[in-house]
Formats: structure tokens, sequence, C-alpha cells
């Protein structure tokens, strides 16, 4: 068989199984390698196939974000309950990320606080509904000198507002991850990737901190490091506004409870007033003062 024909026949194949990956949605760019640059018709048809499966690619990407987010949403937003809302957030996170474990951290004051923990492989549940309550303590924002606690992943992204991702938490520079190492020795565990996103109220605020950890390799269970994915990104945005309308709610209802408790003060002492001013009542306080001093 001539050698061109030998080549033509090998470069139809690769462009077959481009177009059947491209069906499956495992196309790679990679696939069709140096061939978008070949003169002919093979070389337009590789540069044509590459461009649709890109467009390909987006629209899936798009269609899966919406698969997965929207029924998030609405749970979500139907969640009455805190304890539960919080505890969804933490475990529809790890699905989008495939991730192994997840925490939740609310701000109070000047301090990180532990409320959801969750661990698959460990088959840790902690906070939330689980009623099994978190004894690790609070990682506060500043040192006792008034100094910025950026050597704690959470405490900096809560203090600087920014997503930080780290691929292996045992080789990373800049951070202090001594409390996992020893939550690691503890539970004999390995905590590897990281993803810390902060969660912030409707003006920009940090009100929380949702970190997961380990993100697993969909095929082969391996971990690797977390992906940027715009489903993580949407997410975090409902999270955001499920949280900040769910607190500005038990404020509201905090403002109006207590509205309530000063009216009904209010309405006991104009009550008592209203008696107090009466004949009656003044008639009643002299006579009870005639009888006082005649038994002195």
């Amino acid at each position: 068989m001539p050698e061109a024909t030998v080549i033509g026949t090998k470069t139809l194949v690769r462009i077959m199984l481009a177009i059947q990956a491209v069906e499956n949605g495992r196309y790679k760019p990679e696939m069709l390698a140096g061939m978008s640059s070949a003169n002919g018709e093979m070389g337009q048809l590789a540069v044509m196939l590459d461009r649709m499966a890109k467009t390909v690619a987006v629209r899936d990407n798009q269609l899966r974000l919406l698969r997965r987010i929207i029924p998030v949403g609405v749970a979500l937003s139907a969640e009455k309950d805190f304890n539960r809302l919080l505890e969804t957030l933490v475990v529809e996170a790890q699905s989008v990320t495939n991730a192994d474990a997840g925490t939740l951290y609310l701000l109070e004051d000047d301090e990180l606080k532990f409320v959801i923990l969750r661990n698959t492989s460990l088959n840790l549940s902690m906070g939330g509904t689980s009623k099994t309550p978190i004894r690790f303590a609070p990682i506060k924002l500043h040192h006792e000198d008034g100094s910025e606690n950026r050597s704690n992943i959470a405490s900096y992204s809560a203090l600087t507002g920014e997503q930080v991702a780290i691929a292996d938490a045992y080789t990373a520079a800049g951070f202090d991850f001594s409390g996992t190492k020893t939550f690691d020795q503890t539970t004999k565990y390995r905590s590897q990737s990281f993803l810390t996103a902060p969660l912030k109220n409707s003006d920009g605020k940090v009100i929380g901190i949702l970190q997961l950890i380990n993100a697993k390799h969909p095929e082969t269970g391996e971990i690797i490091p977390f992906l940027d994915d715009d489903a993580l990104e949407t997410l975090v945005l409902l999270a955001n506004a499920a949280l900040d309308g769910y607190i500005r709610e038990a404020s509201l209802r905090q403002e109006i409870a207590q509205l309530k408790i000063e009216i009904d003060a209010k309405k006991r002492e104009n009550q008592v007033r209203e008696i107090t001013d009466t004949a009656y009542f003044r008639e009643l306080k002299q006579k009870a003062t005639e009888i006082r001093s005649r038994k002195g």
C-alpha cells in the first residue's frame, strides 16, 4: 500500500476517533494535535472539528451546570431549618467537587467557628443535624497584638475575601497546616488538596468560610487538586444568597420579638399608670398611709 494512502488512512482514523469522543463527551484537543496545521482538506476538517468540539463542550458544561445547580438552589431557598441549611451547603459542595471532606465556618465577632464538619472516608459527621458537637477551638482572625492571622488558610480567606486552592497541604508554603497534621495523625487520615472559599453577604462582607478537602478523581478515586468549576462557583453564589437571606430573616425576627417585648412593657407601664392615676387608687393609697401611720 502506498505511503500516502497509509498516512491518509491513519489521519481518517484519528478524525473518526475524535468524532466519537465528541459524541461521548470525552474529546481532548490533543486528539487532533498537529493536524490542524496540515494543508489540504484533512487539515481544514480537523480545524472545523476542533472548533465544533469546543463549542459542544461549552454547551454540555452549561447543561451540566443547570442540571446540578438549579435543584440545589430550589432546595436552599426552601430550607427553613438553619442547621439543615448549613449541612446542605456542605453536602452539595462535596457532591459538586467530588470532595471527600468539607467544613463550614461562620464568622462571629473576630472568630471563625466550626458549625459543620463532614468526612466521608472517616464516616464523620459533626454539627448540623448530627447533634454531635464540634469540640475544635474557633480560629481567630487576629492575634493578641492585633495583627492579622494570615497563617491559617481559613482566616486568610476571611480576611482577604479570596478563594484559595492548595494542591497538597504537606508541601504548600505560606500557610500553617499544623492543626490539619495533628488531625491526620490522630485519625490516620491524609489531608491533601484544599479549596477554601469565602461566603459573603449582599454587602460583600465575609460571613463564613466553606472549606473542601481531598477532591477525588471521578474514575480512579485518586486525590487530585481542586479544579476551577463553574458549578462550584455558582453554588457558592447560591450559598451566599441563602445564608445571607436566612441571617437577615433571623435578625428581623429577633428585632420583631424585641420590639414586641418593648411594646408589651410599655403597654403594662401605661396600664399601671392608668390604674394609679384613678381617684379610687389615690384614695386607697391615702388610707394605706393612714393605717401605717396609726400602727407606727
